[in-house]
């Protein structure tokens, strides 16, 4: 508490130097700065849409994390403060400056002094500047496009310096002031820049609203277009290869007349098969007829012989031959397609055939009995019958043979075809596929395309930057004057601080306390000057009432006390401290008797103390003892030495100290030494010459009690919500 009390009142003996000083310095730095520029501020809000906005994938319910949002918003965040956006901002401000600046007249774009010092310069590459066309926009793009092909990888080139160098508004570290933020979290950025030029500021921001939204653009698209452009190449190479082998395979199925390879074979199979049973069951007709007719010919004998060398047999035996063996053709050979008209004409000239040869027969009567007289007729029926069916299935069988060679050469037709057509739409198959997975490929990327484009589409700036009319709120050097004197203030009061700590004058009873280790019994201060002179008296009588209220307190009942006045150096103000508790023992009755080695004839202070008998006088006499007072002032310490017997028959040693001196080392040593001596008897520091805040410490409220005084002081003893004013009823 006593720590936090001495701060008050240290705050309190320097409120002049805190409250003038600091005013002083803030009112001299702000009259030097009063022609600083102004700061111009703007502001912009842009919303991204890319968290809450709607796209390809949200309407797919496809959801993303918080962590990927935050992601996103970083990546705008490092986008829009990129050095390669700002360089590209850094380039387009100092062409549009160039091209639309003023030397004589301040404009929307910048100020005439700015102008002049950024166009001076540069004057070696003046000849980058495009002036000629009648619209500004086009001059400034063509300024833009000549500084883009000037610029190289160089430190002596001066287009490559303008965003690195330090040149002023347009370069690395102006540029790098822009402020871009994230609204909490919403989908909007807040970008703001600050500096002394509006037109800077303004110009800056619509400059970098629009390259932000041309860099997000390429480096979103910038990809995915590479990645699109891949895949349409490598669709329409693989398109062009299953297009080649495609026809490749059709012009083999064409070459070899196959459509259905598959079908074919099984149809080839079936006629294989079907033909394999028909050209069986014609030889076992074949065999089985010529059997018959061998066994008939024999039971026939000469008849048989007679019958086939008949020319009308031959004849009509030749022609039956020759229709089966054409209808034999149009059943085993379906391909040749022969008109079924053309087979039931041949099927009726074959019965009319087949007749004629019965009734030929029949006109042969001389046959018609054998040797034996048994009728043939019987018998050259049956054999008629079983030649009739031998030339069929002659017929058959020779046709059958010819289908044989047919088939052969389908077998070997087909047979390599299949593996050939396996590897041709082994090839299609196979890129088709590759095919299909880019065109899957190249449809996703497209559709990453489309969410792009909606995204960036939500790229809207929702407050378009403002040209500042007026400056900020706070200019700088507003700022600077209130920081200069927030300085101030702080300087004064450590510098205070550090000079109150280390600090050996016993000035206040907390330093003196503190140094001495030792407790301050009273002070008495100082005498005043000017107004305040009128005080003195009244300081000094509060002062001497105060000590000798504590000093009583002190004193042996029903004896005689002695009070011994002491100091380290000489002129500490023990004849002024001597007077005055006599003049207040005095009156309050006490018989006070003084004595002081400056009243004797000895010159030797140390003979003085030698020499000193207190029973010189006549107490033992004396009735009231305890009314009896002896106030000794000693020589200083530093002229004389005192014994112990001397501090020791006392009620009470006071240490008289002059507050404006040093308290040195040597002081207290002398001061511990006294203690020492004193043993037992109670010994206390008397502060003289102190300044009325340090006497108020132990006298309490001195005049002139103002409002101010009385309101400081109850704060400087914490009594911050105390009443002190006095109740009527007590």
């Amino acid at each position: 508490m006593k720590y936090i009390t001495y701060f008050i009142k240290l705050f309190y003996r320097i409120r002049f130097w805190l409250i003038i000083a600091p005013l002083v310095v803030a009112l001299l730095v702000f009259w030097k700065m009063s022609d600083t520029p102004r700061n111009y501020t703007a502001n912009c809000s842009i919303y991204t849409g890319i968290i809450t906005g709607v796209n390809i994938l949200s309407e797919s319910g496809i959801t993303t994390t918080s962590y990927t949002q935050g992601s996103m918003m970083d990546n705008l965040l490092n986008i829009i403060t990129a050095d390669q956006t700002l360089k590209q901002v850094s380039l387009r401000l100092y062409a549009r400056i160039m091209v639309h600046g003023d030397p004589y007249k301040d404009n929307k774009y910048i100020k005439a002094t700015i102008y002049r010092f950024l166009y001076d310069g540069g004057l070696v590459f003046h000849v980058l500047i495009y002036k000629s066309y009648t619209h500004d926009s086009i001059n400034e793009q063509r300024t833009y496009e000549n500084l883009v092909a000037y610029e190289t990888n160089d430190p002596n080139n001066y287009v490559y310096g303008i965003y690195l160098w330090n040149l002023p508004y347009v370069n690395r570290d102006a540029l790098h002031k822009i402020e871009v933020k994230r609204i909490g979290d919403s989908d909007v950025l807040e970008v703001s820049y600050t500096t002394d030029d509006p037109g800077i500021v303004y110009q800056t921001l619509l400059i970098l609203i629009d390259e932000f939204n041309k860099q997000y653009q390429d480096l979103r698209f910038g990809e995915t277009n590479n990645v699109i452009a891949y895949f349409r190449a490598e669709l329409k190479r693989i398109g062009k290869d299953l297009e080649a082998s495609e026809n490749l395979l059709t012009d083999y199925r064409v070459e070899n007349q196959v459509i259905n390879y598959e079908e074919e074979t099984k149809a080839v199979a079936a006629l294989n098969r079907d033909y394999e049973l028909q050209y069986w069951q014609s030889l076992n007709e074949y065999h089985v007829s010529d059997s018959i007719k061998r066994e008939l010919e024999k039971r026939m004998q000469l008849h048989s012989e007679i019958i086939q060398n008949n020319n009308l047999f031959i004849l009509y035996n030749s022609k039956i031959s020759e229709i089966n063996e054409k209808l034999a053709m149009a059943k085993y050979y379906p391909e040749n397609a022969i008109p079924q008209p053309t087979i039931d004409s041949l099927s009726r000239e074959l019965e009319h055939n087949k007749t004629a040869l019965e009734k030929a027969l029949e006109k042969m009567g001389y046959i018609k009995y054998n040797k034996e007289g048994i009728s043939n007729k019987n018998v050259i029926e049956e054999w008629l019958k079983q030649v009739i069916s031998y030339k069929k299935a002659e017929a058959e069988l020779k046709v059958l043979n010819q289908r044989k060679i047919h088939m052969a050469q389908k077998y070997i037709h087909f047979a390599p075809i299949g593996s050939t057509l396996t590897r041709k739409e082994r090839a299609v198959n196979i890129n088709e596929r590759k095919y299909l997975a880019i065109l899957d490929a190249l449809n996703a990327a497209l559709l990453r395309q489309k969410s792009i484009q909606m995204n960036s589409a939500n790229l809207k700036v929702m407050n378009e930057p403002f040209y500042p009319l007026a400056p900020s709120t706070v200019s700088k050097h507003k700022l600077l004057t209130i920081g200069v004197y927030l300085g101030s203030l702080i300087f004064i009061i450590f510098f205070f601080l550090i000079i109150d700590i280390l600090d050996h004058t016993l000035r206040n009873i907390f330093k003196a306390e503190q140094l001495t280790g030792n407790k301050v019994l009273g002070a008495f201060t100082r005498q005043l000057s000017l107004a305040a002179r009128r005080y003195n008296k009244i300081y000094t009588t509060l002062s001497a009432k105060t000590l000798c209220n504590s000093a009583i307190t002190y004193f042996n009942p029903n004896q005689y006390n002695i009070v011994n006045l002491i100091s380290n150096e000489p002129g500490e103000g023990k004849s002024y401290v001597m007077k005055q508790i006599a003049q207040q023992f005095t009156e309050r009755g006490f018989d006070v008797i003084q004595l002081s080695w400056q009243d004797e004839f000895q010159t030797d202070a140390q003979a003085f103390i030698q020499s000193l008998n207190l029973e010189q006088f006549d107490l033992q006499g004396n009735n009231n003892l305890k009314d009896k007072v002896i106030i000794v002032e000693y020589p200083s310490l530093k002229d004389a030495a005192l014994t112990s017997n001397i501090l020791q028959n006392v009620s009470l040693n006071l240490q008289i100290i002059d507050s404006r001196r040093t308290w040195k080392n040597k002081d207290q040593q002398l001061f511990e030494r006294t203690k020492e001596m004193c043993n037992n008897v109670p010994i206390f520091l008397i502060l003289n010459y102190t300044n009325r805040d340090a006497a108020e410490d132990i006298n309490g409220l001195m005049p002139p009690y103002t409002f101010l005084r009385k309101l400081f002081y109850r704060i400087s003893q914490l009594g911050l919500t105390a009443n002190d004013k006095p109740l009527h009823n007590a």
